[in-house]
């Protein structure tokens, strides 16, 4: 390697709708589809069994993080690396047996990487000995490649773009066949698709993928007497094959490169490889209401939960900046082990471009919002507000910087100060309470011109619904909107629209509007062209780990002003709008009944059909129209055997499913 600032610690397809609920066989044993290899430098807890020759393993301090991670300084976490020295490297292992895909093959495979130095060929990860049967990620003068060779097939696609030397990339490729016999192979760089091959084939079933799996490193000879061969000089931080096709929310989002493991994604990967759960990543969940832009949250694998959201608009009104507060918390729950931050993230690439730590009253506070005014931000907790002065931005200034509060704008509010917006000549400060809690009230604190709260200023203030995460105002065509975000149910939140004429002194509002959003949703702020932006806590660490939440969107993400002044899901003034159809069965396993909840957006029939692992249908039953809204139903399940299965509804131009697991 050119420069290297390390610590050494020595060496160390079920059904085309439906890969989340492959099973797989290993051994003649079934378990859920998920993780079958991978490889973690640092943590053999997490990693398959793998042995290695010539590869160094330690934590790597990129120097551009040292005000974060190294010893000594904000106590982040760095990155373990595996060290890579060309052809006397090599790496290889994985599960004890091959696997069984009775319909496949489906996969995916991806690398985190930098490279050091440029070759003509790297093999990045493969299971390929020679020109056998496998598969195969690497680069060809440096541009990404996918191979799969099946029964003396190939079958390839290729990238575009050459990848740089000294830089970090993240490179995924997924293969999927379908019942048409046609396979279906994606090459993505760092969350966004390079390039997509669909090909005529016919693989024999049931597909095999073999062990042991090669990384930076080729196989020849033969299976019993491989011969290995190092091809990469540089840094693996990470490699993974899932025996599935990844979710595409997953796959085409790119990482925030917030400088801590597997680029800032989160780590929906560390998990026990022998486990029972559904993997992480195919619980990120689809909402009705689009999104137009989706931004990985970062420093969530540092143990940080987000709550605010402040945006800074380009030129044309479109987001080119999103702020993020956040505070500390750990998977076993400890608070105010950690300073609060603050993120700045570019909208363009997605990537963190500064992290604020906070100094000041609130320096370990849940700082439940922001909002940026002029050239500071606000943000506010524990009946607080504080401003920050944002330094200006050097590109080849740092990455990390530590604030002190303005003391002349800083100051006790009347609220609870969970959350703080600004609009026009007014930063808005409400409270977050529960039903056992006083009344919550949005508090209006008039600005001067250089945007400090005046002194002395009586705020306005309205009475709000309980449960508001977040208070944010737009006009449109002179007819001030206000609205107001708040978690409905442990799947679903949504966002309130109010006239800001309908806001009270004595009396709660009635809102005109409810629009479903992702769960955990939080603060609102918008852009100038009407977009709305927010973010879920639901994808943080202690969210995964420890809360169990079924719900998971890890994303700062922005919604169009159309969808939420059209969109009138449910209120006073407005009509049902259920997103069409929703579909959940319970209890998952089930024994011996099953109960199946699903909505409608008008009413219609439904159609409901079991298929079991060679897609049979096992099982239908259709109900006639019932009306819109949310309806039950149960069944007996005494004549299905244990296993896994595929529920489906169907309804006219839509299919939904959910993969269920019956157990005696």
């Amino acid at each position: 390697m050119r420069r290297k600032e390390r610590i050494i610690s020595g060496c160390y397809g079920l059904l085309p709708y439906v890969a989340s609920a492959l099973i797989s066989s290993v051994a003649g044993s079934a378990y859920p589809s998920g993780v079958i290899f991978r490889y973690l430098p640092g943590s053999s807890e997490l990693s398959s069994t793998v042995v290695t020759r010539g590869v160094e393993i330690g934590q790597f301090l990129d120097p551009r993080e040292r005000m974060a991670r190294w010893p000594g300084t904000w106590g982040y976490e760095p990155i373990w690396a595996a060290e890579f020295e060309g052809a006397s490297s090599t790496l290889w292992g994985g599960p004890a047996a091959n696997l069984n895909q009775p319909a496949g093959p489906r996969l995916t495979a991806e690398v985190w990487l930098r490279l050091s130095e440029s070759a003509a060929h790297h093999t990045l990860l493969s299971n390929r000995i020679g020109s056998l049967d496998g598969f195969t990620l690497g680069l060809q003068s440096g541009v990404p490649y996918f191979v799969l060779v099946s029964g003396g097939e190939t079958y390839r696609v290729s990238g575009t773009e050459e990848v740089l030397s000294d830089t970090d990339v993240w490179i995924a490729a997924t293969v999927e066949y379908t019942f048409s016999n046609t396979l279906v192979l994606r090459l993505y760089r760092d969350g966004n698709l390079e390039a997509e091959e669909t090909k005529p084939s016919r693989i024999v079933s049931p597909y095999q993928i073999k062990q042991p799996f090669y990384v930076g490193t080729d196989a020849t000879g033969t299976e019993t007497a491989p011969v290995l061969t190092g091809t990469i000089t540089g840094l693996v931080f990470a490699a993974v094959v899932r025996d599935y096709v990844a979710h595409p929310l997953y796959l085409n989002t790119s990482p925030p490169f917030d400088g801590s493991t597997y680029f800032g994604k989160p780590a929906f990967h560390d998990y026990e490889l022998e486990g029972f759960a559904l993997p992480m990543d195919q619980r990120i969940d689809t909402y009705s209401t689009a999104v137009v832009t989706r931004l990985f949250l970062p420093h969530v694998n540092d143990a940080f939960i987000p709550q605010g959201t402040a945006v800074v608009s380009d030129d044309s009104g479109q987001a080119e900046l999103v702020y993020v507060s956040y505070y500390h918390r750990t998977r076993d729950n400890r608070l105010e082990s950690r300073r609060s931050i603050v993120t700045e993230i570019d909208v363009a690439s997605g990537r963190v471009r500064r992290t604020f730590r906070l100094g000041g009253r609130l320096k370990t506070a849940h700082v439940g919002g922001i909002a940026v005014v002029g050239d500071a931000f606000y943000v506010a907790s524990e009946g607080w507000v504080e401003r920050y002065v944002i330094p200006k931005f050097e590109a080849a200034g740092g990455r990390y910087y530590n604030l002190l509060p303005d003391p002349d704008g800083s100051r006790a509010v009347l609220s609870k100060a969970s959350f703080v917006s600004s609009y026009q000549d007014t930063l808005w400060v409400g409270d977050y309470r529960t039903s056992g809690q006083a009344q919550p009230y949005l508090y209006g604190y008039p600005l001067d011109a250089t945007g400090l709260i005046e002194g002395g200023a009586i705020p306005v203030k309205f009475r709000i619904p309980r449960r508001i995460q977040g208070v944010d105002f737009h006009a449109v065509n002179n007819r001030v909107y206000v609205f107001m975000a708040r978690n409905r149910n442990s799947r679903v939140a949504e966002v309130l629209r109010f006239r800001r004429s309908d806001l009270l002194t004595d009396a709660t509002p009635v809102w005109e509007a409810s629009i479903t959003f992702p769960h955990g949703i939080e603060d609102l702020a918008f852009t100038t062209d009407g977009t709305l932006w927010t973010n879920s806590e639901s994808g943080t660490d202690y969210y995964q780990r420890t809360a169990e939440w079924s719900s998971f969107y890890p994303f700062v993400y922005g919604v169009a002003r159309s969808e939420i002044l059209t969109n009138t899901e449910r209120g006073p003034h407005g009509h049902v709008l259920i997103p069409d159809p929703r579909l959940e069965v319970f209890p998952n396993p089930a024994a011996d009944r099953l109960h199946i909840r699903y909505s409608l957006r008008q009413s219609q029939a439904v159609h409901f059909k079991v298929v079991d692992l060679l897609g049979r249908v096992v099982k239908r039953v259709s109900y006639p129209a019932k009306g819109s809204g949310v309806q039950q139903v149960a069944w007996t399940t005494d004549n299905l055997a244990s296993g896994a299965y595929v529920v489906v509804l169907e309804t006219k131009g839509h299919q939904v499913h959910e993969p269920i697991f019956l157990v005696r």
